[in-house]
């Protein structure tokens, strides 16, 4: 009982009322759904009030009191339809210790009120950006996201979440779990800007940028859920999981995810017919420069070289 005792019980206790009252406001009270929930939260008390005092830390203090959903987001399906509640959890715990052990302490606070600059270019007289931000308006998907945005609209995102590797059987340290790729402003939007960028799909510069950041934070692994799974398949604009992550990886057995590599493996050159091996070069070069520019703009927010912090044992 050390580790409950330490729990901010002011916090904890303000941040309940928050939710209760939210609850009631919504006429929720009584549905079977919201005691099914307050079941999974009682099973899981523990790991709950874990979860607590890691929000409760300067880092992540503010964001919770604009935000206090955040902390029972587990409860409902997060990531993916079969990902356990208590997995759920380990997974926002793993997450969040692993901010605070790698990153700025105030890194989540600016980067709730104002998006990080990853990468940024002008084409042919547009601009063209990557930003890293918090998923404001997408609740259970994740808790990181990357946007690809044209002359400042956004067209494309990649949401995403920093979990323990052993949370999907992987021996891995950490792992980045990629549980949405959406297009957001419409088809036309999205084929100007693959133009644009060398007739490489937003999508694709997003997961360069991962790339990327798996560079910076030292993790070799990206896992992303197959389409069965998804939570945040769109209805208007449908996008095929598993033919886009079985271009990088391999679909685990049993598992219903991709297992990614750290860095792409890419077909050898020799490989490429003649007549296009030029501009595939000229892409991977584009991919590269987004790469190695992710990389060197999220180092700035790192305090120290990534280290392993198990903090989502039971």
């Amino acid at each position: 009982m050390t580790s409950i005792s330490k729990v901010p019980l002011k916090f904890f206790w303000a941040n309940t009322s928050r939710i209760t009252r939210n609850i009631v406001m919504r006429g929720s009270m009584l549905k079977l759904k919201t005691w099914h929930r307050g079941l999974l939260l009682m099973l899981n008390l523990r790991q709950h009030l874990k979860f607590i005092r890691i929000l409760s830390h300067p880092q992540t203090k503010q964001l919770i009191v604009s935000k206090p959903e955040l902390t029972y987001k587990y409860l409902r399906n997060y990531i993916s339809f079969n990902i356990s509640a208590r997995t759920g959890l380990l997974i926002l715990i793993s997450h969040y210790s692993y901010l605070q052990n790698n990153f700025r302490t105030d890194f989540l606070e600016n980067i709730s009120r104002s998006p990080v600059l990853l990468w940024s270019q002008y084409i042919e007289g547009i601009s063209f950006e990557i930003v890293m931000d918090f998923p404001h308006t997408v609740d259970h998907e994740g808790d990181l996201c990357l946007i690809f945005k044209s002359d400042l609209v956004s067209i494309y995102r990649l949401i995403f979440v920093i979990a323990d590797g052993c949370l999907f059987q992987l021996p891995d340290d950490h792992v980045l779990c990629i549980s949405s790729v959406q297009g957001i402003n419409g088809f036309e939007g999205i084929k100007q800007a693959t133009k644009n960028c060398h007739d490489i799909q937003p999508a694709q510069l997003l997961m360069a940028a991962m790339n990327g950041l798996g560079l910076a934070l030292g993790i070799k692994t990206i896992v992303g859920i197959a389409t069965k799974n998804q939570i945040s398949q769109s209805e208007k604009f449908y996008f095929s999981y598993d033919e886009f992550f079985g271009k990088y990886g391999d679909l685990v057995p049993q598992k219903s995810f991709y297992e990614i590599l750290l860095p792409y493996m890419e077909s050898p050159l020799d490989l490429i017919p003649t007549r296009h091996r030029k501009r595939t070069q000229k892409k991977r070069a584009f991919k590269n420069e987004i790469r190695d520019e992710a990389a060197g703009s999220i180092g700035q927010y790192l305090v120290k070289e990534p280290l392993p912090c198990a903090a989502s044992s039971a």
